[in-house]
């Protein structure tokens, strides 16, 4: 059996973050990844350009957890520039664009390469092809798969979100081994499957739009975004980032519905009067006429909703009445949420340990000494926009340090 100081599980964001802040304080560092290559998931996120960091200030009303202000606590504990400057220092320079912050190089996997890298040349060992399925509490310290032992442990496998990048909800059955249960999990930043009779008409579409997600007729989110329709349903970051409000709300029987507003009352006002002044001419179909108000699959789809005959060339008043109906259908359309599209198509999990129930600052459990937590096995998600991986950083910086014995000074915490 191996002796290491620390034994990490799961070569992710926040694993691969914790392993070089320990090693680089001299501790003996083991990390263990189930995959063949360590951070897999990091080189799909961000469409794979990787969204790498969050400058969000208010990030309350981007976050789900059960315990939303030690979330926010969490997550503002290590400053952006702070995080840019860890990131530079390793040879990742930060780009800015449209107020998202990617790796200069728009390539996802040049950041999991140079973490890969910097862990190695620190002295952490990795292996791969090594899944974790028994941990066991040793007195002070831990033994794992009955090969490694150590003194400290931490557990970052992720969430249940793609288990074809290394996170298939394992890390909740180590957990549990240990006597710790996680908050019912749901996929998050994935998304919806709606009933609408036209989704194979729409397949593909991506349009512009106003999302409303209202839970029992009642608005409970808006964002404006680029959606895409699917086979399946709908998805986009405005859905997505409504995603897990809507899972719960079905859970607990609730009526879910979105309402797709791809065209705004200004836009309505000035279509219909177009509309009208072409109609006199009366030398035009419903479709020549509809033409152009949006996405051209979108609109026949609406047509074929209100069975619209798309070559009916109409008078004044019965090519208003429709076009009208039309317009308004693209000013709200309305879709009842059957589901998500499930944790294989998600981005993150949400749910989790519960954030009371670690050491806020450290992550180490409460009433496991020298055990660990960090990233999506604990119980904050949030939207879109490097918000997710600004947490796994956070909380692997934080776990890695304070493990290996090393300190972080903070006006929050100390």
């Amino acid at each position: 059996m191996r002796y290491y100081d620390i034994v990490i599980v799961g070569a992710g964001a926040s694993g691969l973050m914790a392993g070089i802040c320990a090693a680089r304080i001299g501790k003996n560092v083991l990390i263990l990844e189930r995959l063949s290559k360590p951070g897999k998931k990091i080189t799909v996120t961000g469409n794979g350009k990787c969204n790498i960091l969050s400058s969000l200030e208010d990030i309350r009303n981007s976050v789900n957890s059960s315990d939303k202000d030690l979330a926010c606590k969490i997550f503002k504990s290590i400053p952006f520039q702070t995080l840019k400057k860890f990131f530079e220092s390793i040879g990742i320079f930060v780009l800015e664009k449209n107020g998202y912050y990617y790796p200069i190089s728009l390539q996802a996997s040049t950041v999991r390469d140079t973490l890969v890298t910097v862990a190695l040349a620190e002295g952490c060992d990795i292996v791969c092809d090594c899944e974790v399925n028994d941990i066991v509490k040793n007195g002070s310290g831990f033994i794992v798969n009955k090969m490694f032992s150590c003194d400290k442990l931490i557990i970052s496998a992720g969430g249940m979100s793609r288990a074809d990048l290394g996170t298939d909800g394992s890390s909740f059955k180590l957990l549990k081994m240990l006597g710790i249960n996680s908050t019912p999990l749901y996929p998050a930043l994935v998304g919806l499957t709606v009933d609408f009779k036209q989704s194979k008409t729409v397949d593909g579409v991506r349009h512009y739009a106003d999302v409303y997600l209202l839970v029992d007729n009642q608005e409970v989110f808006n964002e404006h975004g680029e959606i895409v329709f699917t086979k399946k349903g709908i998805g986009g970051i405005p859905v997505m980032n409504c995603s897990t409000t809507a899972a719960r709300a079905i859970e607990a029987g609730k009526n879910v519905s979105l309402r797709v507003a791809v065209l705004t009352q200004q836009d309505r006002e000035k279509m219909l009067k177009s509309i009208w002044e072409r109609l006199i001419e009366k030398k035009y179909t419903i479709e020549e006429l509809l033409t152009g108000l949006a996405n051209r699959k979108l609109v026949y789809a609406i047509m074929l909703l209100h069975h619209i005959d798309p070559m009916l060339k109409p008078g004044v008043d019965e090519g208003l009445k429709i076009a009208t109906e039309v317009i308004d259908t693209l000013c709200g359309l309305t879709l009842k949420v059957t589901g998500t599209q499930g944790f294989d198509n998600s981005q993150v999990t949400s749910g989790g340990v519960k954030l009371d129930e670690v050491i806020i600052g450290s992550f180490e459990h409460k009433k496991i000494n020298d055990l660990y937590i960090t990233g999506e096995c604990l119980d904050a998600d949030f939207a879109c926009g490097g918000n997710n991986l600004t947490f796994a950083w956070i909380t692997g910086i934080r776990a890695g340090t304070y493990a290996a014995g090393g300190t972080i000074d903070s006006d929050i915490f100390y």
